[in-house]
């Protein structure tokens, strides 16, 4: 047995977790997947692309084949440095890209298949996240929620060169269009940063049918009870179906016990 292994045994006892996972109200396929492994302290959420045939299959794809890539790497690493870390989920996202990208031009009738992902990894007391896409990353940690990934969108990019506001995002017409995913066919370029872990700090992983339906103020409110992890997975799905439900809406929260 391998010393992360080992190590796994006692991570597992270091946060608390719970998901969801729910079609909506108008879409008839849920094409959302997510992974939980505690014994590795690994949690992925992806997002199928709405409107690209064989996003089910992609986002199926990805929870099936990233999380072992990234275990077996993990394993082989000779030091928990940071910089190796965020190396190697950089490195193992963007081969499995490549992959899918492959596999779908390998497919009849998948070709273009593609999908978001996020993931975050708990090494050494430690947070590692990950995305690709316009699914998201949020901390919670006194009471501020905090957004950790990057969205890989056209409306971030507006944004961020101030060519529209906050206030022009619902109407947009580009809303929802993202600009990088799992299984492009360029380089997939994933965002990854890490940073230390604080005794109950809440780390939300979620897919856009969340954020899309429940704004940043909702969201910290929700998390902010003292529900349980589960329940409050629950109560979030609840608040995305409650305002609109428009898009299958997929969240997973753990909370770091130290």
């Amino acid at each position: 047995m391998s010393g992360a292994q080992v190590n796994s045994k006692v991570l597992a006892f270091q946060f608390s977790w719970g998901a969801a996972s729910n079609i909506g109200k108008l879409r008839e396929e849920n094409e959302d997947a997510y992974v939980i492994e505690p014994d590795v302290g690994l949690f992925l959420v992806s997002d199928g692309m709405g409107g690209h045939r064989g996003g089910e299959l992609a986002s199926k794809i990805i929870t099936q084949d990233l999380p072992p890539m990234i275990e077996n790497r993990l394993d082989k690493l000779r030091s928990q440095n940071p910089r190796l870390i965020r190396s190697l989920l950089r490195k193992t996202i963007t081969e499995q890209s490549k992959q899918l990208h492959m596999e779908g031009d390998s497919e009849s009738g998948y070709k273009g298949m593609g999908a978001t992902v996020v993931v975050v990894l708990f090494v050494d007391g430690r947070a590692y996240v990950a995305n690709v896409g316009d699914s998201r990353i949020y901390r919670f940690r006194n009471r501020r929620l905090t957004q950790f990934t990057k969205d890989h969108s056209v409306i971030a990019k507006l944004l961020e060169k101030g060519q529209i506001t906050e206030a022009q995002v619902q109407s947009h017409q580009d809303r929802g269009v993202i600009t990088r995913y799992v299984g492009m066919e360029e380089k997939a370029r994933p965002y990854v940063r890490s940073f230390l872990l604080k005794k109950r700090d809440r780390l939300l992983l979620c897919t856009d049918g969340l954020t899309d339906m429940v704004d940043d103020t909702k969201v910290a409110a929700i998390l902010n009870t003292d529900s349980d992890c589960q329940t409050t997975c629950n109560k979030l799905i609840e608040a995305a179906n409650s305002a609109g439900g428009v898009d299958n809406v997929t969240v997973v929260l753990v909370e770091w016990r130290g």
